[in-house]
């Protein structure tokens, strides 16, 4: 009897033994399972921080900046690859999370340029300091139903200004093509001082296989006379790549004292005040056109503001 409780005590043990393990496989499989189905898992969008570039479909975009004023907020993007069709123009959604499940904000797409544009949304749409963008035609976006090819903007530190006007988006539109081109420049000058540097290296090289062949007969001096023949063509190629890099960086410096004399006539030649209520605000923009009864420090439309263009030369 004492031998029958002990193997049924050993018995009991056993058992409580496999609940346990079973119990804690069920924990981690449960772990498991919301792991997978309610982590929000940010690995398959890449993050893009400003002046950073990505794809979507064809055209390949860089996020250009973002301002906000008072209600509204303006992201900002360049096209660096342009297959855009003008009769199927570009269109965006933007949502919150990976599932685009109704919560996608109403946003105001503009065409600023051929390769720039404006998306305009609420303010506080930005609020967690991230969002899901995906640009398109119209086709590409019907029917989307996960944000796969959406791409994670990081909006933590948007630019605050007055009010979003056309003369702001035009700004930031000239001062992308500075930033740009002046990078264009400083890689153009970089591979100018390669190019220089191969040169003289080539020259080098001449030299002494003149020297070599100098010193040679027969089938050695021939071989060497074509190796003298290969680096003098590799020397004009040299020396028109040197060329043509010259002529690019003339131009790119151009385009860069034009689009800073521009961006200069818009930040200072445009002065909009508005006197509204009981306090004044003065905002500087580049164009006329649009020139509402709109307060930059409220950023509302008021029948009863005073709105003075100030044009000077």
């Amino acid at each position: 009897m004492m031998n029958q409780g002990i193997h049924f005590q050993d018995k009991n043990k056993y058992s409580l033994r496999y609940v346990k393990l079973l119990g804690i496989l069920l924990a981690a499989f449960s772990l498991l399972i919301f792991a997978i189905v309610l982590w929000p898992r940010q690995t398959d969008n890449k993050q893009i921080s400003l002046g950073q570039t990505f794809d979507q479909g064809n055209n390949q975009f860089q996020f250009a900046g973002v301002d906000t004023d008072k209600q509204n907020t303006a992201m900002y993007f360049y096209v660096t690859k342009n297959t855009i069709d003008p009769l199927a123009p570009l269109t965006t959604v933007v949502v919150t999370k990976k599932t685009h499940s109704g919560n996608d904000f109403h946003t105001q797409l503009k065409q600023i340029a051929d390769d720039y544009y404006v998306v305009k949304l609420k303010k506080s749409a930005i609020s967690n300091g991230r969002l899901f963008v995906k640009l398109g035609s119209g086709k590409d976006l019907s029917g989307v139903t996960s944000a796969i090819d959406f791409v994670l903007l990081d909006l933590r530190h948007p630019t605050k200004v007055t009010s979003l006007t056309e003369g702001v988006y035009l700004k930031n539109y000239l001062k992308i093509l500075r930033s740009n081109t002046t990078d264009r420049v400083a890689s153009l000058e970089k591979k100018l001082v390669q190019y220089n540097h191969d040169l003289q290296i080539l020259k080098t090289s001449l030299a002494r296989q003149k020297d070599t062949a100098n010193l040679q007969v027969g089938k050695q001096k021939r071989a060497t006379e074509q190796r003298m023949t290969q680096t003098e063509t590799n020397i004009q190629d040299k020396k028109q790549d040197i060329s043509d890099t010259q002529s690019a960086i003339k131009v790119a410096q151009n385009n860069l004292q034009s689009y800073e004399k521009r961006y200069q006539h818009y930040a200072h030649h445009w002065v909009h005040m508005c006197v509204c209520n009981d306090h004044i605000s003065m905002s500087v923009f580049g164009v006329t056109a649009n020139a509402l009864l709109s307060c930059g420090w409220c950023n509302t439309e008021n029948e009863s503001a005073l709105t003075v263009n100030l044009h000077f030369f």
